[in-house]
């Protein structure tokens, strides 16, 4: 299988906020069960990367065993995924684009690429991104040399970039995630 697999980073400390963000609402709603209802209509395996197991019975927990951080939530996803690219968001944020997400499986279909990932502002996105089991062994060396930033890893994998004028066609917010109180209060004006 070829797509198929979705992971859900929600393993981080939510240092900023001042509470786990597993637990956020926007509008009424959970964000963490939004996401996963929404990934459910795209994918047949949802994943969640967590510290702590989460019981709900539309996901497969995994624990981050490594604590390093999202590559470590990544690289985890990849080795535990059944299908050969894995999507990847994180629980903060509430406006994914399912459009997008297609847009970027109809592109890797024709690149076949480690990830797919898009550019904006001279900078990549590493989630709202697909990544493909063979970018785990660069994943894995970031983290072996103590080198936690995705980035790193994206630096040594073939990349299908998508650019920041092809982001813009979709929904502009995607990329927005909840770290603060004060992001919260922006995406309820953005919901």
């Amino acid at each position: 299988m070829l797509f198929g697999s979705a992971l859900i980073l929600a393993g981080g400390l939510s240092t900023r906020m001042g509470y786990d963000k597993k637990t956020l609402k926007l509008g009424g709603k959970g964000v963490l069960e939004t996401l996963i209802a929404t990934l459910k209509t795209l994918f047949s395996e949802i994943i969640l990367s967590t510290r702590e197991p989460l019981v709900n019975p539309a996901v497969v927990s995994v624990t981050d065993e490594r604590g390093e951080g999202p590559i470590a939530g990544i690289y985890r996803g990849l080795s535990f995924c059944r299908s050969s690219y894995l999507y990847v968001t994180a629980c903060d944020m509430p406006f994914i684009d399912t459009a997008y997400i297609r847009y970027m499986e109809e592109q890797i279909r024709a690149a076949r690429p480690d990830a797919c990932v898009a550019r904006r502002k001279g900078r990549y996105e590493p989630f709202n991104a697909f990544y493909h089991k063979d970018g785990a062994a660069c994943l894995l060396r970031a983290i072996e040399g103590k080198r936690y930033g995705i980035y790193h890893a994206l630096e040594e994998m073939r990349l299908h970039i998508i650019d920041e004028d092809t982001v813009k066609q979709f929904n502009d917010t995607m990329f927005f995630n909840i770290n603060r109180q004060e992001d919260l209060a922006l995406a309820e004006t953005l919901l």
